[in-house]
């Protein structure tokens, strides 16, 4: 990481923590007094660098005022990280010229100061302790300075955490409730189980389909007489062990698709479709159950109707089937019954035609053309009793 990107990655550490241009606690000032009272001087300050300014946070023995940052005395060697020990100012090339050291701002002699440094190494900013005579500092002193630099830095991040916790509880209530509010507007009751049997979910949707006063928490014993939950006959208590969310919560699971009858419903008798689910933790351990139950009662309903609808077809088939051979057989015995006597009339105008003249020979042939045309009329009747039967409607 080059010094821009460092830069620009301590400044963002220094924004997450929220603390420039806030009220200061009154825990920081007690440990800034703490630190002049170690080092024996007359003032301290908490300060932090952002990207233009110097701002003091907290002061000790002087009335503090925020700064350029190019006249910060803690920002002259703030990327090193380390401690600053000057017992006169005006003896060090990099301090002499600051505003706080000639007069402009301040009269520092004794400086020294602390780094600030978050636990991803960042600085923020610097404890610093000085005094207007020049003096030396023991490395004692300065061990508790940079102890004392520890406990801030361990405040802020207590505060950041505090803070973060805050907004992480409100963003996961909010979602909560979002998730709750989307639950209960939809027609699927939702259960939801912890690993001791407790209730964490039961949807609107859910508390209409049981009783209301129905012990949520209760053993996972008498689960369908409890519930009112029965095999698909209607009349089977469904087994403890063969619920759906035991069976998921138990790792049995998923379940998917069981047909169930609930009793007691605000809706009454229902039949319902529960598919469920196991719940793991991050380490993959079953932390609970869930089962969505629809209600599938309409459906059942329409398949049953079209289920009788299709038994009804397939018996008129059938008895079209019986009739169209009913039909085939009388033809066959037309056939055999009025043919054969027919075709001896027949023969017999025949030969009457031979025999007789004048208007006989005409009623005889009349005789004749009739017993053609029922010879036709027999023919075409034969032909559709034969054709082919129509075919089923499915």
């Amino acid at each position: 990481m080059n010094g821009v990107e460092r830069e620009t990655s301590r400044l963002a550490g220094l924004h997450e923590y929220r603390l420039l241009d806030t009220p200061p606690h009154e825990e920081l000032r007690a440990v800034v007094r703490v630190a002049a009272a170690v080092a024996g001087v007359p003032a301290a300050a908490l300060n932090l660098i952002d990207e233009h300014r110097q701002v003091q946070l907290v002061t000790v023995g002087f009335r503090g005022r925020d700064c350029d940052r190019r006249d910060s005395m803690c920002g002259v060697r703030l990327h090193t990280g380390r401690p600053v020990h000057l017992p006169d100012a005006r003896l060090d090339p990099d301090y002499r010229d600051n505003p706080w050291v000639t007069g402009e701002l301040g009269l520092v002699r004794l400086y020294a100061n602390a780094p600030l440094i978050t636990p991803e190494g960042f600085v923020l900013g610097t404890l610093c302790v000085f005094d207007t005579e020049p003096h030396e500092l023991t490395a004692e002193q300065m061990a508790r300075l940079r102890d004392l630099a520890g406990v801030i830095v361990a405040f802020f991040e207590g505060r950041r955490q505090t803070r973060l916790t805050a907004e992480f509880a409100a963003a996961t209530e909010a979602r909560k409730q979002w998730a709750e509010a989307l639950l209960d507007g939809i027609n699927v009751a939702v259960i939801a189980l912890d690993t001791e049997y407790r209730s964490t979910l039961f949807n609107r949707a859910a508390r209409d389909s049981h009783d209301p006063d129905v012990d949520l928490n209760a053993a996972p014993v008498g689960v369908a007489e409890r519930y009112q939950i029965y095999e698909p006959d209607g009349c089977t208590p469904v087994a403890d062990d063969e619920t759906p969310l035991i069976v998921a919560l138990t790792g049995g699971g998923p379940v998917i698709g069981k047909e169930m009858i609930l009793r007691g419903t605000r809706n009454g008798t229902v039949r319902v479709r529960a598919n469920a689910r196991a719940l793991h933790a991050p380490d993959g351990s079953i932390s609970g159950a869930v089962v969505a139950l629809h209600d599938v009662t309409a459906e059942a309903a329409r398949k049953r109707l079209v289920e009788e609808a299709r038994s009804r077809l397939a018996t008129a088939n059938a008895e079209l089937r019986r009739s169209n051979t009913d039909l085939t057989n009388f033809a066959a015995g037309v056939s055999h019954d009025l043919v054969a006597p027919l075709a001896a009339v027949g023969g017999y105008l025949e030969l009457l035609a031979d025999e007789v003249t004048g208007p006989a020979a005409g009623h005889v042939a009349a005789a004749s053309r009739a017993v053609e045309e029922m010879r036709d009329l027999i023919r075409s009747l034969l032909g559709a009793a034969r054709s082919d039967p129509p075919q089923d409607c499915r």
